[in-house]
């Protein structure tokens, strides 16, 4: 198989989507323990960083085993 520069950078975005995931969701708590009542910008962020993670790692499925 020859060296695919499409490839290459289609994975690098795939593992970076998961790690911004990642990221959102393990900094969450930390970025909102001092605001009382923020029932909403809570899920929002849980919401958005899994659909982060989803993203990335359907793009790597996609791009390695379909």
């Amino acid at each position: 198989m020859a060296f695919d520069r499409r490839n290459l950078t289609q994975t690098i975005w795939g593992v970076l989507l998961i790690a911004m995931g990642v990221l959102l969701c393990v900094k969450e708590p930390y970025a909102l323990r001092l605001l009382p009542g923020s029932g909403f910008l809570t899920f929002a962020r849980y919401f958005v960083g899994v659909f982060l993670i989803v993203g990335g790692a359907k793009k790597l499925y996609r791009l390695y085993f379909s």
